[in-house]
C-alpha cells in the first residue's frame, strides 16, 4: 500500500464526522463557531524521511512549524496556535535549545504561538504539530469552476534541485567539494530547501478572490488533482521557474517543467480564481508574484493539449 491506499482505506471506513463541516479529505478539517470557522490540521516528521541532512536543529524546528501552518495558509485562514510533540532518541540539550529556537522564531513570525505539545521516547527525532486557524470564509482545494485561472504563488523548482544536489553527493556522483562548491553556486535553491516559508500572509489577502486553494507540498505535479478538470501550459508553467533554476536544470540535464512539476515541500500556493487582477494587486501589494498556469475546464487533464500524467511525492511501504 501507498499513502493514498492508505487516506482512501482510512476515509472509507470513518463513518462519523459529528459536526465537522468539512472532515477528511482538504488540507484542513473546519468547524463552525457562530459567524467564523476554525480551522485544523496535523503533520507528522521523522528525521529519516523528512529532514535533509544540510538543515540545522534550528532550520528543524522552522520545518515542523512552518509545514503545519502552510496547511492553515492554504484555508486562507489566520492561524492561532499550535500544539507540538516531540519523540526524541537520545535527546542533547544543545540540540533541543535549539530546535526550539527555531519553533519559536518563526512561530512568532507567522503570529502562531506554540501552546502545548508532549515529548515522548522515540527511535528517531519525530516531530508531530497540530495548528489552528480562524476564518470567516474558508477555502475549499476542490470548489475550482469552469474558466477559473489556476495560479501559483512565487516560483517553484528550487526544492527538487536542492534535493539533486544532496542527492548527487549521496550516491557519490559528485565529491565533498564539488558538493559545496553547489551549495555556495546556488544560494536560494539552499535557501528554499532550509528555510521555506508558509504563505500565510497571501492566503489571507486573496480568501475573498479565489474560488479553491492548497498548497504545493508534495509536488505540483501531485497537487494539480485537486483543481479537477484542467489544461495547464507550459510556457506559462515556465514563467514560475527562477533563473538560477533553469540553470542548475541546463548543467544538470534536467527538464526544467519536470523539475517544476516534481518540486515537493515548496509550500507555495496553488488556486484558482476568476478575478486575478484583484489578486494580482492583493499579492504585490506583499511583494508576492502570482503565475498563472493554466484554467479550468469541462472535462480531462492536459498540458499543451497532451494528457497530463500525474507526479509528485507519495510516501510508500515496503518491507
Amino acid at each position: 500500500m501507498d499513502e493514498l491506499d492508505i487516506i482512501k482505506t482510512i476515509f472509507s471506513n470513518i463513518k462519523y464526522t459529528g459536526n465537522a463541516v468539512k472532515s477528511i479529505g482538504d488540507d484542513c478539517a473546519v468547524f463552525k463557531l457562530g459567524n467564523q470557522y476554525l480551522t485544523i490540521t496535523t503533520d507528522m516528521m521523522f528525521k529519516s524521511t523528512h529532514f535533509p541532512e544540510i538543515l540545522t536543529p534550528f532550520q528543524i524546528g522552522m520545518r515542523v512549524i512552518t509545514a503545519n501552518v502552510s496547511d492553515i495558509a492554504a484555508m486562507c485562514a489566520k492561524p492561532l496556535g499550535i500544539v507540538v510533540s516531540m519523540g526524541f532518541d537520545y535527546p542533547k540539550k544543545a540540540f533541543i535549545e535549539e530546535l526550539i529556537r527555531g519553533m519559536d522564531f518563526i512561530a512568532k513570525e507567522y503570529e502562531c504561538p506554540i501552546v502545548g505539545g508532549d515529548t515522548n521516547k522515540s527511535k528517531e527525532l519525530t516531530l508531530c504539530g497540530t495548528a489552528f486557524g480562524i476564518t470567516d470564509n474558508p477555502v475549499y482545494r476542490e470548489n475550482g469552476e469552469i474558466g477559473d485561472d489556476i495560479v501559483i504563488t512565487n516560483n517553484i523548482g528550487r526544492v527538487y534541485c536542492g534535493f539533486k544536489i544532496l542527492e548527487m553527493k549521496n550516491k557519490g556522483i559528485i565529491n565533498k567539494n564539488t558538493f559545496k562548491n553547489l551549495l555556495n553556486e546556488y544560494p536560494s535553491i539552499v535557501k528554499k530547501l532550509t528555510e521555506p516559508k508558509a504563505r500565510v500572509k497571501e492566503g489571507v489577502a486573496i480568501n475573498k478572490y479565489i474560488t479553491s486553494c492548497c498548497d504545493i507540498s508534495d509536488g505540483l505535479g501531485k497537487d494539480l488533482k485537486y483543481m479537477g478538470n484542467f489544461e495547464i501550459s507550459s510556457k506559462k508553467l515556465l514563467n514560475a521557474v527562477p533563473k538560477d533554476v533553469v540553470e542548475f536544470c541546463t548543467k544538470f540535464d534536467l527538464n526544467p517543467v519536470d523539475v517544476a512539476l516534481n518540486s515537493g515541500e515548496e509550500w507555495e500556493l496553488l488556486f484558482t480564481t476568476k478575478r486575478y487582477n484583484n489578486v494580482e494587486e492583493e499579492l504585490s501589494k506583499l511583494g508576492t508574484k502570482s503565475i498563472k498556469i493554466g484554467k479550468i475546464i469541462d472535462n480531462g487533464c492536459y498540458i499543451d493539449g497532451n494528457t497530463f500524467k500525474f507526479g509528485g511525492y507519495v510516501h510508500r511501504w515496503s518491507k
